[in-house]
């Protein structure tokens, strides 16, 4: 999924020059009854410092099909619940490892210090009649540790996919080279891996907050429930139930985040 929070956070690793505009991360829409796919709005910051990017390795999670009251829950992803269930905790849990799938796939494109094709995956080129995507256009290679190789498909097509890379926000300078464009890519400094731990921190944040709205949710159909009649001991089972995948979901947000963290300030 092409996002704007990867460009955001590869501009905080890659925006060289002192004072230069990025996108800062945004909130995450939230969806009821349907997989979600969280998007980031942009906002402009400030941001100094040469480029960073940090790779991760991938979160693994299983999800647990959950049983109350000795029915088992639907894997259907929707705010139906099984008859007789407020709410359907299978769809329930979805909604929230969603959110936690999405933040693991972002960290995993991000490289400490080293040319990564994934910094250029939302750069726009302009050409007669409209735009299209760089990948559409060309093929983006590592050529070294601090190098990035663009091999376009047609050369006309040269110039403008040099400038758009330069014109992206990204911090970089590229350069034509023969029938190629190179993409140097700055080395980390302690300034910038700082700021790409902050800008990580608030996106946790923000996917934290929307955990917490889909337990809000659940809670509402529980005490729906509960005024229809629901004995209060199975209300409160439920909301033992809801509130256990909230901490579950929100911890594994946490622990990516610290990996992250600590794999950026070894670098």
């Amino acid at each position: 999924m092409a996002s704007r929070a990867l460009a955001t956070l590869r501009c905080l690793c890659h925006a060289s020059s002192p004072g230069s505009s990025v996108w800062r991360s945004g909130v995450v829409p939230h969806a009821h009854g349907a997989a979600i796919q969280p998007r980031l709005r942009p906002a402009p910051v400030q941001l100094s410092g040469p480029a960073l990017q940090q790779t991760i390795r991938a979160y693994a999670s299983k999800k647990k099909s959950g049983k109350k009251g000795g029915k088992q829950r639907s894997n259907d992803d929707s705010d139906d619940a099984p008859p007789g269930d407020p709410v359907d905790m299978d769809a329930l849990e979805k909604r929230m490892q969603t959110h936690v799938d999405w933040f693991a796939a972002e960290l995993r494109t991000l490289r400490a210090g080293r040319a990564s094709p994934g910094i250029l995956d939302n750069v726009r080129v302009q050409l007669r009649g409209g735009s299209a995507g760089l990948s559409e256009l060309a093929m983006v290679a590592v050529r070294d540790a601090q190098n990035l190789l663009v091999i376009p498909n047609s050369e006309g097509e040269l110039t403008a996919i040099e400038n758009a890379i330069r014109s992206a926000g990204l911090g970089l300078n590229p350069r034509q080279e023969k029938s190629t464009v190179v993409v140097p890519v700055p080395k980390a400094t302690k300034e910038s891996r700082e700021k790409l731990v902050k800008s990580l921190g608030a996106m946790a944040e923000q996917l934290r907050v929307h955990i917490r709205r889909d337990r809000q949710d659940a809670m509402k159909h529980v005490k729906g429930a509960a005024k229809a009649g629901m004995p209060k001991d199975e209300a409160r089972a439920w909301e033992k139930d809801i509130q256990a995948a909230t901490d579950k979901h929100t911890g594994r947000i946490e622990e990516l985040l610290k990996a992250k963290s600590r794999e950026i300030e070894r670098t």
